[in-house]
């Protein structure tokens, strides 16, 4: 039986990658920048639903916090904005079972950043894991 994070990390996956399916079926009604759009209004709106619903427990621990939480997610949220912006780009040009694997290696980047910013520690078994996977993503989509 799987531990929690277990079942999280296969809901994630399983979730992504029925969303990525939908992503290149909504490309065959409208381009790519009218996807990002609609695509990141109905994030909004689902996000202020998820935001009001938690908007106080949270207040909390962000007052016990500071603003450096509040900036860095804001940081990572720029950062998911563009990368879904240039992942949209890419699956209106290409097929789905190309792009959604060739996007996956981002695992690759953030042990990479994990390493030298969070000082996680970088072990063999770790490492050839995550090129396998990369490896094993680049093989798919050939």
């Amino acid at each position: 039986m799987l531990k929690a994070p277990g079942v999280f990390v296969l809901l994630t996956v399983l979730l992504w990658g029925a969303a990525g399916l939908l992503d290149k079926l909504v490309l065959r009604w409208l381009g790519p920048n009218e996807t990002f759009v609609v695509r990141m209004g109905v994030n909004a709106l689902l996000s202020l639903a998820v935001f009001a619903w938690g908007v106080l427990p949270a207040r909390a621990a962000v007052a016990q916090a500071g603003k450096l939480p509040v900036l860095v997610i804001s940081a990572s949220l720029t950062l998911t904005l563009a990368a879904v912006f240039c992942y949209i780009k890419a699956l209106a040009s290409a097929e789905a079972s190309r792009v959604v694997p060739l996007t996956s290696a981002f695992p690759l980047v953030t042990v990479l950043l994990a390493v030298l910013f969070l000082g996680e520690a970088l072990t063999p078994a770790k490492l050839l894991g995550t090129l396998l996977i990369c490896a094993g993503v680049g093989l798919l989509s050939l």
